[in-house]
Parts: structure tokens; C-alpha cells; sequence
């Protein structure tokens, strides 16, 4: 892997752009006006912010439990994740009104420049919290060997980091303020970023990422009813609902312009079966074309399982539910995973690669409790299905 291709390169350069927001803080001499935009675009922005964080959370939640109603594992999991959401949003959002009443006290006592810096270094935390799982995200596409993937994705949290890093200025806007407050935040802010490159490259947990997106979703919300109430008190409505829209949609705009860019880079990357769809309706994306057994792993996949004359087939789709050439890919399987005496072997592909086939022992049960992986670059995809016998 060369220089370019460190998990720590593209943190950095994910992470690095916050600081190009940075010098509107350093304007002197605003107007109330000016100044109640410039809160309200960071307002906006942290609002897009904390419905793109919740919304990405939920569903992932709710795929779950819809996966749990079907007859499929994932109850545990939806109850595990539903938990940490609960219990990080918490903490995000009320350990920062902890943290203000402990040691900063009544905002009304403090100064306007004091308490400008206190708003940019609690906008610095919540940010920092969500771009560690940015972070994550980039390390993770390398250590699949997604080297395209993973530079889009460090390509596409840098713009939207520029535009986070206006969100951490805009309190300071007309206050005195120093580089070296500015470098602080900065690296509380984007610093996480390569941290979570790095460790994402080697390690990575879907309950930690689900926690530190919960935290960084509610100490996101705790800031957002600060700096309406700022917007408040500047008395300037008509120009704080404009700069409330304002950052809003470039928010918006920037993620739906990484957004685009993944897929395109998902569609390039996958190796298709050849007839399938260039295009998969939308009503057809969760659903099984073979009478089998049917989910989602990791957004990677989409696996369909059935037993056939005592073997095991397995259809790999993308995640726009393609049909992908099984020749291309490995696949593996275990019987009974939970056991220590769990039987498991490899996937070997159908002759023109419509399928994987396992040649697994002879189900003795009613169900059989299978695990299936597919490799993708160097990631395995895992998912356990539970399969009548009949």
C-alpha cells in the first residue's frame, strides 16, 4: 500500500478542510444582522447534520426489527443498537448541559466573548464525535481493498468538513479570537477524523460507530438550542430563518454530491452477472426472486438462501439488489456458528455464475441455522439465516 493509501492520509485530508471555514471567525466589526446569519447557516448546517445522523441511525434499526418480524436473527442486535441510540443520545445531550452548569454557569453572567468561544468549542465536540465515524468509514473502505472508494469518500468528507468548519466560526464572528483557539477547535473537530481512518483501517465495531454517532447526534441537538436562542436574542427573524435555509441546503447540497459520488463508484465496482438490470426499481430492492430466504449485509450485499436436493444455494446481489457473477467472489459457510463443533466449508459457484453452492452436512432439525460470507476486497460480509428443513 503506498503513502497514498494510509488510512491516515485520507483522514487527514478529510479532516484538514474544517480549517478552511476558519477565517470568518477572525472578522471584526459585524453588524447584529451579519451576525445572526452567519449563526443561523451554522444553525442550518448542524440541523441537516443531526437529521442525516438520526435518520441513518433509525433505519438501520428498523431494517432490523423489520428483519426480526420476517422470522430472520436481529431482534438482539435491533435491542442492542436501540439501546446504545438511547443511551449516547443521552449522554451527548445531557452530559453537555452537565458540563455547562458545572463549569461554565448562567450564560446570562458570562461575557459575549467568552461565551462565543464556549458555543465554537461545544460545536467543536459534537463535531469531532461525528467525523470520528467519517473517519471510520475511510479506513474501513481501504482495509476492503475499495481503494477508489474509500478517496471518494475522503474527497467527500472534505467538502462537507469546509462546511462544518464555518459552523464552528460562526459564533466567533465579531469576537476577538486567536489562531491558537482556532487550531484547538480545528483538531477537536477534525482530528477525529484520522483517528477513525486509522483505527477503521485495522478494527471496527458497528455498536461503537452506532454510539459515537448517537453522541455526536445529541450534543449536536444541545448546540442547536443554544444558537437558536441566540438567533433569538438578536432580534433579527427574517434573517435568521434565511441563513437557517441557507445552511440547510448547502449542507444538503455537499451530501447529496458525496452521496452521488458513491454510488457511481459502487456501480463501477461491482462485477455483474451478465443480463442483469442497469437499473433495480425501487419496490424490487428488498425483495427475493427465488423463493428463498432474503437480506441485507452490511450495504454490501443483498443474500437470498435456499436448500435445494440437500444443498445450499446462495444468490449475491449488490446493494441495489443486482445479480452479481458468483465467479468473481468467495463465498463460506458454517453450520450451527453459535456451537463450538459448528460444521463449515466453502461456497463453489454455479458454471455460468448465477449462484454459490455449499455442500453442507444433512440437516438433522427443523431449522437449520446457517451463516453465509462473501468476500469483497478484503471485508467478509457475514449474515446467519434460520432455514426450515421443508
Amino acid at each position: 500500500m503506498s503513502v497514498w493509501q494510509q488510512p491516515w492520509v485520507l483522514g487527514t485530508i478529510a479532516g484538514v478542510t474544517i480549517f478552511l471555514g476558519f477565517p470568518i471567525a477572525r472578522v471584526r466589526h459585524l453588524s447584529a444582522k451579519t451576525k445572526a446569519f452567519f449563526n443561523a447557516i451554522s444553525t442550518g448546517i448542524l440541523i441537516f447534520l443531526l437529521v442525516e445522523i438520526a435518520g441513518h441511525l433509525l433505519e438501520g434499526i428498523e431494517e432490523k426489527v423489520k428483519r426480526a418480524a420476517s422470522g430472520q436473527p436481529g431482534f438482539t442486535e435491533a435491542l442492542q443498537h436501540g439501546g446504545l441510540f438511547a443511551l449516547g443520545f443521552s449522554i451527548g445531550l445531557l452530559g453537555l448541559v452537565w458540563f455547562e452548569r458545572r463549569f461554565i454557569g448562567n450564560a446570562k453572567n458570562v461575557a459575549p466573548e467568552r461565551r462565543s468561544k464556549q458555543m465554537a468549542m461545544m460545536i467543536a465536540i459534537g463535531l469531532g464525535l461525528h467525523n470520528f465515524s467519517e473517519g471510520l468509514a475511510i479506513g474501513q473502505g481501504l482495509a476492503g481493498g475499495a481503494v477508489q472508494l474509500a478517496w471518494l469518500l475522503a474527497i467527500g468528507f472534505a467538502l462537507h468538513n469546509a462546511t462544518e468548519g464555518f459552523g464552528i466560526a460562526a459564533p466567533l464572528s465579531g469576537h476577538p479570537v486567536k489562531w491558537r483557539f482556532l487550531l484547538y477547535a480545528g483538531l477537536i473537530a477534525g482530528g477525529p477524523t484520522t483517528l477513525g481512518a486509522l483505527i477503521g483501517g485495522w478494527w471496527t465495531s458497528e455498536p461503537v460507530e452506532v454510539f459515537c454517532l448517537s453522541l455526536a447526534a445529541g450534543t449536536i441537538l444541545y448546540v442547536i438550542g443554544e444558537l437558536l436562542h441566540l438567533g433569538r436574542v438578536l432580534k433579527e427573524e427574517a434573517v435568521v430563518e434565511f441563513g437557517l435555509l441557507t445552511g440547510f441546503f448547502v449542507a444538503l447540497i455537499t451530501d447529496f454530491a458525496l452521496v452521488g459520488a458513491m454510488a457511481h463508484s459502487n456501480v463501477q465496482s461491482t462485477q455483474l452477472l451478465p443480463g442483469a438490470p442497469a437499473i433495480v426499481a425501487e419496490s424490487e430492492r428488498h425483495k427475493p426472486r427465488h423463493g428463498g430466504f432474503f437480506g441485507d449485509a452490511d450495504d454490501i450485499f443483498h443474500y437470498e438462501v435456499l436448500l435445494q436436493d440437500g444443498k445450499l444455494i446462495l444468490y449475491i446481489n449488490d446493494d441495489f439488489n443486482r445479480p452479481l457473477d458468483a465467479r468473481a467472489y468467495q463465498g463460506k459457510w458454517r453450520v450451527n456458528p453459535d456451537e463450538e463443533s459448528s460444521a463449515s466449508g466453502d461456497f463453489h459457484p454455479a458454471e455460468d455464475g448465477a449462484y454459490f453452492v455449499g455442500d453442507i452436512p444433512p440437516v438433522t432439525g427443523e431449522l437449520l441455522h446457517i451463516e453465509v460470507s462473501v468476500l469483497k476486497g478484503r471485508q467478509w460480509a457475514p449474515m446467519e439465516f434460520y432455514i426450515p428443513r421443508g
